[in-house]
């Protein structure tokens, strides 16, 4: 609980100074966004899918060498179809992403909140950008092969989730405040930071602060607690999967980039987190199902 509490306490300082930042009009250019953006992700959000190979041990997915390697191969092939699935049908593939990131995220409260208010409070988290953000957040979505007809479709039910995402919510948080045993201030306020953020911060950021300096690190506690693997060593699993990415990501650039270096880059991180992200769902979601 100490740690999650850092964490907590970390991400609310940083997430403070963003808000504050964009108040004052303290603008980056969206290159620069797009390049920090990328560098967290490889250096503070790929760690957290580095004990997926403990994860699937544990649950004795691998008990021979064999096996391991159908494992490995049915996990990046999973990613790998759904990579393909992106690049033929984007506008599907971008809601299915949008959909799954839903469900996934709101397993951060899983032991904090009912199902539908954690449902809620993570389609507030992905879809609040889109209320006063939405043409920055269609022109994502466009950079992401997406048609600008479909993504302002997209961005309209983004917004229609996210009010009703947020009513669910609220009206859990309402309820709370009169009951014996509520949840830590701490959390309240963990709660609404993240509205606020979506709301006010430019998308980029948003995704970027949450993914990195709270979804990360409670993923790493909540599968170093049940495997008794520390943070420590988890980051030095990540090492090997954080060079590869990063030896990947040049190739890919070598052969699919152009002059425009941000779309590129804001392009195949997306779309390759869209792959990584359903192979590491459907694992994370069988562990929470078998506890």
């Amino acid at each position: 609980m100490v740690s999650k509490l850092r964490y907590t306490q970390f991400y609310l300082s940083i997430c403070t100074l963003a808000i504050i930042a964009t108040l004052i009009n303290l603008d980056m250019s969206s290159d620069n966004l797009i390049i920090m953006l990328a560098l967290a992700v490889i250096f503070l959000g790929l760690p957290h899918g580095a004990l997926d190979f403990a994860v699937a041990k544990s649950m004795n997915f691998v008990p021979s060498i064999s096996l391991a390697i159908r494992f490995i191969a049915v996990y990046m092939g999973i990613a790998a179809l759904s990579i393909i699935f992106w690049v033929y049908m984007p506008e599907a593939a971008l809601v299915i992403f949008l959909s799954i990131s839903v469900f996934h995220f709101s397993a951060d409260w899983r032991l904090s909140l009912p199902f539908f208010s954690r449902l809620g409070l993570a389609s507030s988290l992905i879809c609040g950008p889109s209320v006063f953000h939405s043409s920055t957040v269609t022109d994502l979505f466009t950079a992401l092969l997406v048609t600008a007809e479909a993504a302002n479709w997209i961005v309209q039910g983004m917004r229609l989730t996210f009010y009703i995402g947020t009513l669910f919510f609220l009206y859990y948080v309402i309820r709370s405040l009169f009951r014996k045993k509520s949840p830590d201030v701490w959390q309240y306020i963990e709660w609404l930071a993240i509205i606020f953020s979506s709301l006010i911060l430019s998308p980029l950021i948003h995704f970027g602060l949450y993914f990195c300096l709270l979804h990360s690190p409670k993923h790493l506690q909540d599968v170093g607690v049940e495997l008794g693997v520390s943070i420590k060593r988890a980051v030095i699993i990540s090492l090997p999967f954080v060079i590869l990415t990063i030896i990947l990501g040049a190739v890919m650039y070598e052969f699919f980039g152009s002059d425009k270096l941000s779309n590129d880059l804001l392009r195949w991180i997306f779309i390759g987190l869209f792959g990584l992200t359903v192979s590491h769902m459907v694992l994370i979601h069988l562990w929470h199902g078998s506890d």
